[in-house]
């Protein structure tokens, strides 16, 4: 499948990235991109392992109202208790 790039920058620095590692302008961009999609994955999952980190200090806090439940901030008329 094709890709057309309009933009004449792009272009010229697709060009530079191809001529500076002697490969083809198609080799570049799919380096670039490849080193890019790596970097999100990369972001992605140290994101994903500080809120599982966070998570787990969370679980391991004590329960410090074991047995409250939402029926313990409603009265029997389903009114908030204040």
């Amino acid at each position: 499948m094709p890709l057309y790039i309009r933009d004449d920058r792009v272009k010229e620095l697709a060009g530079q990235v191809a001529a500076l590692e002697r490969s083809t302008v198609t080799d570049a961009v799919r380096g670039a991109l490849a080193l890019r999609l790596q970097q999100l994955q990369d972001a992605r999952d140290e994101r994903r392992r500080q809120i599982d980190e966070l998570l787990a200090k969370f679980d391991a806090e004590p329960d410090l109202a074991p047995g409250f439940t939402d029926k313990d901030l409603y009265d029997e008329n389903g009114d908030p208790i204040a």
